[in-house]
């Protein structure tokens, strides 16, 4: 019982750690290396994910433990208050699904929102590599990519040839290294999470390092100043 106790106190002082450090000392310390920055951010944030749901296993195992010996004494109330333990155990976490569930609704909400883009997207201007170009009837400067699909602006169509394929770059070089799933798993984690703040500093940071890795992608093919002048209109 000792040994698990000991336990627990590790994983919640690492769990505690992670939490309150990393957005202190990791924010901003990247900038030349997205990629690295990307894998320390989801390897510590994971890790204490992982500690944590250690801590409630043990502390789940630890009543078990308790019910066991207090099943052996003769008061009738510590042999009840160990029988119930584990249904309020059971009671707390049907509360947390119930928040879970209501708090994963806003995204399916925005999933739809973001399918609309079929709709504002009705025609395929050019292939780019293994991306298809969409081009979108909204105002202003406007480019994102989702799957294997590119969808820009009519306004991106006027800039120069060298801009304009700096900027396709860019968003191809999101497809490539897999930032899509990356933000989906950083915006499930802030919608179950947003009340902590390495919640919303870990996706700040993983939307931030993945700009600065697709600049990086494009840069091995393109001139940084048509890229760097093209993404000033964006912003």
């Amino acid at each position: 019982m000792e040994n698990l106790l000991l336990s627990l106190i590790i994983l919640i002082e690492f769990v505690l750690v992670v939490t309150t450090s990393a957005p202190l000392f990791l924010a901003n310390r990247f900038r030349k290396s997205p990629n690295l920055g990307i894998g320390v951010w989801f390897g510590l944030f994971f890790s204490a994910m992982i500690a944590g749901f250690i801590s409630v296993g043990i502390a789940g195992f630890s009543i078990l433990l308790t019910w066991r010996s207090l099943s052996t004494q003769e008061s009738i109330w510590l042999i009840l208050g160990g029988s119930v333990a584990p249904w309020l155990l059971l009671a707390f976490a049907g509360v947390l699904l119930a928040l879970g569930n209501q708090k994963l609704e806003p995204m399916f909400q925005k999933r739809a929102e973001i399918d609309l883009l079929s709709q504002l997207a009705p025609r395929e201007i050019m292939k780019f590599h293994k991306a298809r170009v969409f081009e979108l009837e909204v105002p202003g400067f406007y480019a994102l990519s989702r799957n294997y699909d590119i969808y820009v602006s009519k306004a991106v169509f006027k800039l120069t040839q060298k801009q304009q394929e700096a900027i396709l770059w860019h968003e191809y070089g999101h497809i490539r290294l897999g930032h899509q799933n990356l933000k989906r798993i950083t915006s499930l984690v802030l919608q179950l999470s947003s009340w902590f703040a390495v919640s919303r500093g870990f996706a700040y940071e993983v939307a931030k390092l993945c700009e600065l890795s697709a600049d990086k992608y494009a840069l091995k093919r393109v001139y940084s100043k048509d890229l760097y002048e093209a993404r000033k209109l964006f912003s």
